[in-house]
């Protein structure tokens, strides 16, 4: 792989009420081979982390507020590290060379130590050698220059073009009141579930500093058109309806995740159905009235919305539980997606209805899961689309 010079940019947030809870010691690179590298982040007491690929070239570890007390080498073949403090994060991102492709893999031995493992895929390596070998001294004497070179450290970086607080998120907990939803094993009420999910969630976007809404607080009945008003009066910018999904097939399971489409699938038709508390046979009509009322940009990133949270929730969620099944994202005319003039999604948790997904879904750890996995994929979405 060809080096070059690293360029660290290191953004120092001002002095505020969110202490630093974690410091990252060293950091390292070492290359083992002409197709594997090692990068070896060396923190006083890592407890949680998060790894986000952005794409081939591109990806960043998450941790805590984290102090950067690291030691540094010059002798690197990462191009780019760029260190980003967030209201309650820190992110290290790092730009691999975008001629080649990368396996990554990630380990973490101990409590102080992060592993990042970067395989230079083989079908590139023959071509990367080629390419390079034309320009052989040329390179070597580049090389050189750049690992006589120590780091260099700019500062500042560009902020993220959003401030968490000028953004509103409203969260949906379906039914509510006289309408409980779905009823499954052992009486276990929608209702109660989803407003569980959603409050978790609610404390876990506004620690991050952004301002939420809930179109209800308890166990009142909110009509479908009242929820999308809330939405709109407080101009959202993303709107996430929280349900549980259930079937007359006791074997149905698992997770999914609809944006607002007309669709000819019978079965997100049966789902919108029972969330539109409407016949079925009614769903031929609201599917050509979808049709007239879609904004086709609105469409494009409220799919885009809905991967990155079916995404989260089942990376976070699956090694926890592992019998969790992802049916994925679909789509399909929900009544409380139409009129909304954000980006939204409905999630369908699990199905009420099977034993295994009744017993994850009463699970309060279950249910926090849940939650964060909602609040990181929308902040991946927002750190994507708001930053561009």
């Amino acid at each position: 792989m060809k080096k070059a010079t690293v360029f660290i940019a290191l953004f120092v947030l001002l002095l505020t009420s969110n202490a630093f809870s974690l410091t990252l010691k060293t950091l390292n690179i070492v290359k083992i081979s002409q197709t594997k590298q090692t990068i070896i982040l060396q923190f006083d007491n890592l407890e949680n982390y998060t790894y986000i690929r952005l794409s081939n070239n591109l990806f960043y570890i998450g941790t805590d507020n984290c102090l950067i007390n690291a030691t540094l080498k010059s002798d690197y073949d990462v191009e780019n590290i760029i260190l980003k403090q967030l209201s309650n994060q820190t992110r290290i991102y790092f730009k691999l060379n975008d001629k080649n492709q990368y396996n990554i893999k990630i380990s973490k031995p101990n409590k102080n130590t992060l592993v990042i493992n970067l395989f230079l895929s083989q079908e590139n390596k023959t071509a990367n050698e080629e390419q390079l070998s034309p320009n052989t001294q040329e390179d070597t004497q580049e090389n050189q220059t750049s690992k006589d070179k120590q780091p260099i450290i700019l500062a500042p970086i560009k902020l993220p073009s959003y401030n968490p607080k000028n953004i509103t998120i409203v969260l949906d907990p379906g039914h509510g009141g006289k309408d409980s939803g779905a009823v499954g094993v052992g009486g276990l009420k929608e209702k109660d579930v989803v407003l569980s999910i959603a409050q978790y969630c609610a404390n876990i976007l506004k620690e991050k500093g952004f301002k939420v809404i809930l179109t209800r607080y308890n166990d009142v009945f909110i009509p479908l058109a009242q929820r999308v008003k809330i939405a709109n009066d407080e101009k959202a910018n993303l709107f996430v309806s929280i349900h549980a999904n259930a079937s007359l097939d006791p074997s149905a399971r698992g997770m999914e995740v609809f944006f607002l489409n007309a669709t000819s699938n019978q079965k997100a038709l049966r789902i919108a159905a029972l969330e539109n508390d409407v016949p079925l046979e009614q769903m031929g009509t609201i599917n050509k009235i979808i049709i007239s009322l879609i904004n086709q940009a609105k469409l494009k990133e409220s799919a885009v919305l809905a991967k990155d949270v079916d995404d989260s929730v089942f990376t976070l969620a699956k090694p926890e539980y592992t019998g969790l099944i992802n049916r994925g994202i679909d789509q399909a005319p929900f009544y409380v997606l139409v009129g909304t003039n954000c980006p939204s999604i409905l999630i369908e948790t699990l199905f009420i209805t099977n034993p295994k997904d009744n017993e994850y879904l009463k699970d309060p750890s279950y249910q926090q899961i849940i939650a964060k996995g909602i609040a990181d994929g929308l902040i991946k979405y927002l750190d994507t689309y708001k930053n561009n």
